[in-house]
Parts: structure tokens; sequence; C-alpha cells
């Protein structure tokens, strides 16, 4: 997966830019590479319900991936004896983030 970090991950490159500009800030989808999985991460900072950023990065990906067919789990991680949403988490296999970052370099050529 090693190919997928750093500047060749387009797809990681696109959500951090697409959060620059509408100021949220870069480092709240957080990227990271598990075994087999590329999980990305977003914390809810909010007590109650979801909160914007949140809610947005997590829009902006399903806008992006949705028309491309890339399949992925998505998971939301409670606080301990809560309701309370802590965190809510996306998860590639690699080939399918492999097959996400070569649509994302042909729609960006």
């Amino acid at each position: 997966m090693a190919k997928n970090i750093g500047n060749s991950d387009i797809f990681k490159q696109v959500v951090k830019r697409i959060c620059k500009i509408n100021n949220i800030p870069p480092h709240k989808p957080k990227f990271e590479v598990i075994d087999n999985l590329m999980v990305i991460s977003i914390k809810n900072h909010l007590k109650d319900g979801v909160d914007l950023d949140c809610f947005n990065i997590l829009n902006l990906i399903y806008r992006i991936i949705g028309p491309l067919g890339i399949r992925f789990n998505q998971q939301i991680y409670l606080f301990p004896n809560s309701e309370r949403l802590a965190r809510v988490t996306l998860s590639f296999k690699k080939e399918d983030y492999d097959a996400l970052n070569r649509k994302m370099k042909e729609f960006c050529e």
C-alpha cells in the first residue's frame, strides 16, 4: 500500500484540498493504513449530534466515491456507556482504494 502514501494518494490530496477550500481543518480527516485497509477517521467534537465539519467531510467523500462505485465500509464509534458519537470511520480494501486512486487520476488528467 506504500504507493498510496504521500504525493501519489490523489484521493487524500483532493479531500484535504477541498477541506481547506471550505474552511475545514485539513487535518480533521485522518488517513492511515492498517493491515490491508485504508482507514479514514473523522472525529466528532459535538456533545450532542454530529459537528458540521464531520458531516461535510462525510458528505464530500460520499459524493466522490458514490458515482465511482467504489466499495467501502463505514463504522460509527460511540463514547463508552453513552450514545454520544466519538468518530466515524470509512475503510477501503487495498484493491478498492487503489481503484479509487486510479479513477481519481484519470479524472484529474
